[in-house]
């Protein structure tokens, strides 16, 4: 079984992830600077190395120039074309 942070879903969210930030046409030191963080933390969250929370993302969508809601439907629209034949989410234990 994988962990969490390895799952498939959280995969696509780290794409997402990132698109977010290459398609505002920003580095991880651009999007740093904007935030006020050092590179280093935008890599580890790229990387799955660090978790970020509802916040963190809302202020991250914003320096890219989007929203936590464009985000969230992005991400959401993603997920659903990657669900199983049966209607689970492929990288999600149901329980």
């Amino acid at each position: 079984m994988r962990s969490p942070l390895k799952s498939e879903t959280y995969e696509i969210f780290l794409e997402e992830f990132i698109q977010l930030r290459a398609d505002a046409g920003l580095s991880q030191r651009d999007l740093a600077d904007k935030l006020g963080i050092g590179q280093d933390i935008v890599s580890r969250c790229e990387a799955g190395r660090r978790r970020i929370d509802v916040l963190e993302l809302q202020q991250w969508a914003f320096a890219c120039g989007s929203s936590l809601f464009d985000f969230a439907k992005k991400l959401d629209e993603r997920i659903q074309r990657n669900r199983n034949p049966d209607g689970s989410t492929r990288g999600w234990k149901s329980h």
